[in-house]
């Protein structure tokens, strides 16, 4: 298995909430689609929001959307650009939750749930095209 799928399965995991493997054996590159990057832009800007979602009730102690994005950059074989783009998607999608939800508040509580579960599902796509890209 490839760095760029082993990342993506990573993610997949997270977002299904479901127990994953180690990845030893994820070594070589391989060649991928043209919407790859797209899709690793999409991915980036809601791993961002998902972590200003968590962030904003649950407080900064929680940086598991933070870790995640963090392995991505890790695993992912990326050149310098690559990986501006990707923190750049990362803090915009952090920065567009924020701007609609601003504070955690007793009223706003449900429409940031109703939000995580969103994006959750959002990554949860992204996350599956990454790992098979010639399936979606």
């Amino acid at each position: 298995m490839s760095r760029p799928r082993w990342a993506a399965i990573i993610i997949i995991a997270v977002f299904s909430a479901m127990p994953l493997a180690t990845h030893s054996s994820a070594q070589e590159a391989i060649n991928r689609p043209p919407d790859t990057t797209r899709n690793r832009l999409l991915l980036a800007d809601t791993l961002g929001a998902m972590h200003y979602l968590t962030v904003t009730c649950s407080g900064l102690q929680d940086q598991s959307w933070r870790g995640r994005m963090s392995e991505l950059l890790q695993i992912e074989q990326l050149s310098a650009y690559e990986r501006d783009d990707l923190v750049a998607a990362f803090n915009h999608g952090y920065r567009q939750e924020k701007h609609y939800y601003p504070r955690c508040s007793s009223r706003s509580v449900r429409q940031i749930e109703a939000q995580k579960q969103r994006k959750a599902e959002q990554g949860k796509l992204l996350s599956a095209a990454l790992a098979d890209p010639y399936l979606h």
